[in-house]
């Protein structure tokens, strides 16, 4: 078994929410689809309703690996590799399931890996430590795993590993700009993303928070709804608050309010939404786009006993959010699974150098945790530590 290092994720960790891709089925171009005229759409065979023209499929480049002239099928040799996973803020509590993800994978195929990143949110420090370790990989050989925040800062360093021979995929976040054309024309090849799709997930959330307003407040009842968001622009974020307001604004009953930016500092986000709420009392629906609205609001809600008047939804599954469901100051939240962004692009890897299968986006869709799954999500999240702590003395 061989030690997988981990660096930048212990103790003292204070912030939670993990952002992840812009991608879309409306929005990624390796997505390509006609839609039927009068609305036909694909059905879950994936063979295309009767009305459809053109059902959806996805391109995926048969580019040869750079291992390709030692890829020989008939005899396997599987060597050791290393995969080097760069984020860009390596002090984020959401990034423990991540990493036990990762040495899970690469302890199934014997290799090694280590997690870095940034003593904080820094993308430029997050490209430095690319380029860094982009120099120490075997060339034709090793691999690296890396968020991408922003179109341009990220497509030199990813060049480079490329051109080098690095295999490269995404986890966590990406941007909508690195379509199938731009990675096709600027890498030569289409990195895939393990992660979830930010507007529809925010669509989800949107859409289950009206369910369980017509469930908890009324069918009746005037929806008032506040979003919340901790970096206004911010591609995944933005892309969440986008979701969240076309789906809900598209119901009936409903007004959707301005977007609020509540900073990524939870004590000043609990004085902007108590501000917010007591200047309009008839808000009902907070949704945050992240942890900090959501944990702000639960604030508003137990101070002002507002248990069974406001709706509360957001975005992972750290431990206040968890603890607000059993208590009742949060409704809902939609988890992103971590651990599969972690043990996903090591299989992918995996499948590409080593038999030559192209590597594909994996989805990890919604995870909406309410009441009824709370517990099973509580047990599960708090045993995250204690695997990356036997990993440690067992890998």
């Amino acid at each position: 078994m061989k030690q997988l290092s981990a660096v930048g994720l212990a103790g003292g960790l204070t912030s939670f929410a993990g952002c992840s891709s812009l991608r879309s089925d409306d929005a990624t171009e390796t997505e390509q689809s006609t839609p039927a005229d009068d609305g036909g759409s694909s059905d879950s065979s994936g063979q295309g309703g009767n009305d459809s023209e053109i059902p959806p499929f996805t391109r995926v480049p048969l580019v040869p690996p750079p291992t390709r002239d030692s890829l020989d099928l008939s005899e396997p040799q599987d060597p050791e590799r290393h995969m080097a996973f760069v984020v860009h803020n390596g002090t984020n509590q959401f990034f423990t399931p991540v990493i036990a993800g990762m040495n899970d994978a690469l302890n199934k195929l014997g290799w090694t890996g280590e997690f870095v990143g940034p003593n904080g949110n820094n993308q430029s420090k997050q490209v430095e430590i690319m380029n860094t370790k982009i120099s120490s990989l075997e060339a034709n050989h090793d691999l690296l795993g890396t968020t991408v925040l922003d179109a341009s800062s990220y497509a030199a360093p990813v060049k480079r590993a490329m051109d080098k021979g690095v295999t490269v995929v995404q986890y966590n976040t990406t941007v909508n700009d690195w379509d199938f054309d731009f990675m096709m024309e600027e890498f030569g090849n289409v990195l895939p993303y393990v992660g979830q799709n930010q507007f529809p997930a925010g669509n989800a959330v949107g859409i289950t928070a009206y369910e369980k307003a017509q469930e908890k407040l009324g069918s009746d009842t005037q929806l008032t709804v506040l979003p919340c968001i901790g970096v206004p622009g911010h591609p995944a974020l933005q892309a969440r608050t986008d979701g969240i307001v076309n789906a809900i604004g598209a119901q009936d009953n409903v007004e959707v309010l301005e977007q609020l930016n509540v900073s990524t500092d939870v004590s000043q986000a609990t004085t902007r939404v108590n501000d917010a709420y007591q200047a309009n009392n008839d808000i009902n629906v907070i949704l945050g786009s992240g942890f900090w609205g959501p944990a702000a609001a639960a604030k508003l809600v137990e101070n002002e006993g507002l248990q069974d008047e406001i709706i509360v939804g957001g975005f992972d599954l750290p431990e206040s959010t968890l603890n607000g469901i059993q208590n009742g100051t949060v409704t809902f939240t939609v988890g992103q699974d971590p651990y599969s962004q972690g043990f996903q692009p090591v299989m992918l890897g995996y499948e590409y150098v080593d038999r030559g299968i192209p590597m594909k986006d994996y989805i990890t869709g919604v995870e909406i945790v309410d009441e009824s799954n709370v517990e099973f999500a509580v047990q599960r999240s708090g045993s995250w530590p204690d695997l990356r702590s036997w990993q440690k003395n067992n890998y």
